[in-house]
């Protein structure tokens, strides 16, 4: 009787083993369905920011140019970095994005700080400007995965907008050539940024 014990024994650890591993295999097609539907969702959500950018930007320009008196050319006390925009241009396309996201961060912060009286704007049109710049900084934030929040020109580009910030607003006491010159800047970006979603 015992070699038929063991036998059964042997025979039910045998199928044990192969429930288990089943079951392994199940689980792991599930995960990789999982992962794959999450890719798709996220490149449809991140298709639909894509499409949404360009009005969203388009608006944002013709805010920036209504603000206050006509955009005028004006000497920037630094030179526009043409070389951040053209190694983000370069990038794959999760830096691209980190690049936009972290752009339209900084041209937001400048623009917070701004005080309409002083600046000579129309109050409306500002706040308008910043829900709109928000909304995106916040959706293309949606499509930057954490691994891929930082690349070459983070750096760099932060020190640019501090850079800005302190040859515009500290050097002239926020007047409103300051506020201008801050205006005008942003929209050279902002056409810079959709430049570069438009080439995505």
């Amino acid at each position: 009787m015992a070699p038929s014990v063991n036998g059964r024994g042997l025979r039910w650890k045998r199928d044990g083993h192969c429930r288990i591993l089943i079951l392994i295999l199940i689980m792991a097609r599930l995960t990789h369905v999982l992962v794959l539907l999450s890719c798709v969702l996220l490149r449809a959500l991140c298709c639909d920011w894509l499409r949404r950018y360009g009005a969203l930007s388009d608006r944002c320009l013709s805010l920036v140019q209504v603000l206050g008196h006509p955009v005028a050319d004006r000497d920037s006390p630094l030179p526009f970095p043409r070389g951040l925009y053209k190694l983000a241009r370069k990038s794959k396309v999760a830096c691209k994005m980190a690049f936009v996201r972290d752009s339209l961060g900084h041209i937001l912060d400048l623009y917070q700080e701004v005080d309409d009286t002083a600046a000579g704007w129309d109050a409306d049109r500002t706040e308008e400007l910043l829900v709109i710049l928000h909304r995106q900084k916040d959706e293309v934030a949606g499509c930057v995965s954490p691994g891929n929040s930082t690349c070459s020109f983070a750096e760099p580009l932060q020190r640019y907008y501090q850079t800005l910030a302190a040859a515009a607003l500290n050097h002239t006491a926020g007047s409103s050539a300051s506020w201008e010159l801050v205006r005008g800047e942003s929209k050279l970006h902002l056409q810079q940024l959709h430049l570069l979603v438009a080439a995505m």
